[in-house]
């Protein structure tokens, strides 16, 4: 599955927690996602730098500014735009993102409710979600579905008919 087929593929599934996905399925889209809000994460970065600079100034000047004097210095106003642009981006994707990861847990043949790991401390649950994720999915059809690369599978284990003996 290519990039565009698994971005379409997981936005069709917007919503759809029940079938499995493939691994490419899954890192196209998580890329395609990462590729579409970086402009955004982007612009609220720079919207942020006036403040940044004033606050590197009042860190030279003094040790520990107050946590009133760090507020004061965001052009908070500076911030609401490129802010709910890529909250609302977020927004768009949550739900997808979501989806695709559940599915893909269910393609290696485990509930969706493990992606409640991700909320272990220390990133240890976010280390095991990336380990799910990497894992081939079963060979064969689970509760979840048939196998999504069934067709391009090989035939290994599978009893087939001898050839028939040279000469005779």
């Amino acid at each position: 599955m290519g990039f565009g087929e698994a971005f379409g593929t997981c936005m069709r599934k917007y919503a759809n927690f029940s079938d499995r996905a493939r691994r490419s399925e899954y890192w196209w889209f998580y890329l395609a996602v990462i590729l579409i809000t970086f402009p955004f994460v982007i612009a609220f970065g720079l919207a942020f730098l006036p403040a940044a600079e004033d606050l590197i100034d009042l860190l030279e000047d003094q040790e520990t500014p107050t946590a009133q004097q760090v507020i004061d210095l965001v052009q908070w106003d500076q911030l609401v735009g490129p802010g709910l642009l890529l909250a609302g981006v977020w927004l768009l994707f949550f739900l997808p993102m979501l989806a695709v990861t559940v599915r893909r847990l269910h393609d290696i043949g485990l509930s969706g409710w493990l992606y409640l790991v991700v909320f272990v401390p220390f990133g240890l649950g976010s280390a095991a979600m990336l380990v799910m994720c990497v894992i081939d999915g079963q060979a064969k059809e689970n509760r979840w579905g048939p196998d999504p690369k069934a067709d391009e599978r090989p035939l290994w284990g599978q009893v087939r008919e001898a050839p028939p003996p040279l000469g005779g």
